[in-house]
């Protein structure tokens, strides 16, 4: 595949309006030759270090979260009432995940 900043020449765009398809429209050339700006985040300065660290938090727990459902999961195919007996064991596998720095 091309490189992201690789131009498009044409484009062809399929329609169909009949039971058996229609004639295809052929676009040629770019849209517009402006870049658009990246826009700039609308947030005070003092708080980018509170956002990282509820955004690391959320992740954290999101990880913590999947890694006890898959355990759960598995817990429950290997054997009867698994995820009953082994929640102990899955749930503190889960947590570690969350107090890892």
């Amino acid at each position: 595949m091309a490189s992201g900043n690789a131009e498009v020449k044409s484009a062809t765009v399929l329609r169909s309006e009949e039971s058996f398809g229609g004639e295809p429209d052929v676009l040629v050339g770019s849209s517009s030759g402006r870049k658009k700006k990246k826009k700039r985040k609308k947030q005070a300065a003092g708080l980018k270090p509170i956002e990282k660290a509820v955004f690391k938090a959320a992740d954290k727990y999101d990880k913590a979260t999947k890694e006890y459902r898959d355990r759960h999961s598995k817990s429950n195919k290997k054997k009867k009432n698994g995820w009953i007996k082994d929640l102990p064991k899955n749930y503190s596998k889960a947590m570690s995940k969350l107090m890892k720095f």
